[in-house]
């Protein structure tokens, strides 16, 4: 315990340095947007460098769970794109001119967090990469995410499972829209809201991207309706998704880089600013 407080005695002048340095950091960050800005970047590129070798270290002593759960969605994959060859030769490739428009990159998560109010996902690309913010994050079953902050190598992801984000989504085949938000309670169920019941639903019906933002491309799987209630006086279903991807457990997702969200974004707010 002596030695402890020789120590402490010795390195005072150095102790008390880094304690109103860490004071002065704190104001800042509350005070200004722009430290603020800088040290989530900083914080970034820390806990990216350090989850990515306990990420490592977990992977490799589950490297053979790991290399069978790539086997299978490569081999999904491979299937998929047999069937798109074939499809190819009977259709021109001008039917579907919306397959040009977005970039698929793929990244590995360093660290996922689920059981919080609102929920950060951290990847291992950032701008050297291509990755900018407000980019798209899915996985091999469904949506992820959106990006929230890159630094040269790591980006920071809005994970699904974060309150006040709702995602603009529909009833496969059916037309309806609605709006997808999480409760902040179970991580494989999202609630899907403003669903008028004059729309003709059911338990397991498929929930998918509406594309009507520049986030998301239209048609990507989210979940499946496991509840479904209508209310007595009328107006709109209260409806419970399941989620398709497993967010507890993300080793490998994809960025989805959206060609023309400029466009899309510029043109939205000059349609805003002229109905003001």
């Amino acid at each position: 315990m002596q030695w402890i407080l020789n120590i402490i005695i010795q390195k005072r002048n150095l102790l008390l340095f880094l304690f109103l340095l860490g004071i002065g950091i704190v104001f800042s960050s509350y005070r200004s947007s722009y430290h603020q800005s800088k040290l989530q970047r900083f914080g970034i590129i820390i806990s990216g460098g350090i989850f990515k070798s306990i990420n490592n270290s977990k992977s490799y002593l589950s490297l053979t769970e790991s290399n069978q759960s790539l086997l299978a969605e490569n081999s999904t994959l491979h299937q998929e794109l047999l069937q798109y060859k074939q499809a190819e030769n009977l259709i021109s490739e001008s039917t579907n001119p919306e397959l040009n428009n977005y970039l698929v990159r793929s990244a590995t998560v360093v660290k996922n967090s689920y059981a919080k109010a609102r929920n950060i996902i951290i990847i291992d690309k950032g701008t050297s990469d291509g990755i900018l913010k407000d980019m798209s994050v899915v996985g091999p079953n469904g949506i992820i995410g959106i990006i929230k902050q890159t630094s040269a190598h790591f980006s920071s992801v809005i994970s699904i499972l974060y309150q006040d984000f709702s995602i603009n989504a529909k009833i496969q085949g059916k037309g309806a829209f609605g709006s997808l938000s999480w409760e902040g309670y179970d991580p494989t169920r999202m609630v899907l809201s403003d669903v008028s019941i004059i729309n003709t639903i059911a338990v397991g019906d498929t929930i998918e991207t509406g594309g009507m933002s520049a986030y998301f491309p239209k048609g990507i799987p989210i979940g499946t309706i496991i509840d479904l209630e209508t209310p007595t006086s009328g107006g709109y279903y209260n409806i419970e998704v399941a989620l398709l991807n497993n967010l507890t457990d993300l080793k490998h997702v994809y960025i989805i880089e959206n060609k023309k969200r400029s466009e899309f974004i510029d043109l939205q707010k000059k349609s805003e600013d002229g109905t003001r």
